[in-house]
């Protein structure tokens, strides 16, 4: 997905062993891209329908619409397929493919991959559980993004009657990927057209320095973030709130050190 909803949970993640239809609406305040985010605040609302079957197959269908840009128009649509299937039982994996359609000049990050193949390996330990997510996106341009989460599901109790209770799950997720910038040095160009190194020990009047740039990516920490939801629980719905702080890595440009707060408010309804 292009918006690493941080609270979702993409509707096919509500686990059933029968066939279900799963939908969802998503108000966020923020648009963010494992951790990043765009110069400009993107609120937006996210709704998405998704159909599990009892094999383990899944398609979903959801749509963005970024709340003060674009107009109308909807901002991103996503088409999604995959697989899950418990391997142990601890150990539960999944594969997907998801197509996305960006609306024109989007400022959302990931517009610039319309394609994502992904996979995820889950250890549920009761007291813990772990997970190990890669993701390969490519489109105009090509990327890697790996993530490690760790969260506990608490059970707070029930608030109205014993047909409901109150969920409460921390989280932690540090994510790793692909990093693209451009690299500037300096090279120095002899009478004779050789270009040479830079030595600032020595300067010739019959040299000159030029400057190159070039594009170079690298694979490096994104973003380390803790998230907190709380949800109220029925047979067929939750209602559940979010909270995500996130801290970019160091060499994700300068100007996103500063930690980010993300908030979203969701609602799921199970057929």
């Amino acid at each position: 997905m292009a918006i690493n909803a941080y609270a979702q949970r993409d509707s096919t993640a509500i686990e059933a062993k029968r066939t279900t239809l799963t939908l969802a609406g998503i108000y966020g305040n923020n648009a963010n891209y494992y951790g990043q985010t765009a110069e400009e605040k993107l609120p937006y609302i996210l709704t998405n329908a998704a159909l599990r079957l009892k094999s383990g197959f899944y398609f979903s269908a959801g749509s963005y619409k970024l709340i003060n840009v674009g107009g109308s128009a909807i901002s991103e649509l996503d088409l999604s397929a995959g697989f899950e299937a418990d391997l142990s039982k601890n150990f539960s994996t999944a594969v997907g493919y998801t197509r996305s359609i960006f609306a024109k000049n989007s400022p959302l990050l990931g517009a610039a991959n319309e394609n994502t193949l992904s996979a995820s390996l889950v250890y549920d330990m009761n007291i813990i559980k772990t997970g190990l997510n890669t993701y390969y996106a490519f489109g105009t341009q090509q990327d890697l993004f790996m993530s490690f989460t760790a969260s506990k599901a608490l059970n707070l109790g029930s608030l109205f009657s014993n047909k409901d209770f109150i969920s409460f799950e921390p989280g932690l997720e540090l994510v790793g990927g692909t990093l693209h910038y451009l690299e500037e040095y300096i090279v120095r160009r002899d009478r004779f057209g050789n270009m040479i190194p830079i030595d600032p020990r020595f300067n010739n009047p019959r040299e000159q320095n030029y400057k190159i740039t070039r594009n170079v990516s690298s694979f490096d920490m994104i973003s380390y973030n803790m998230n907190f939801l709380l949800g109220y629980n029925r047979n067929n719905y939750l209602i559940e709130t979010g909270w995500q702080v996130s801290t970019l890595g160091k060499n994700v440009s300068e100007n996103k050190q500063k930690p980010r707060s993300f908030f979203n408010l969701s609602l799921y309804y199970q057929f």
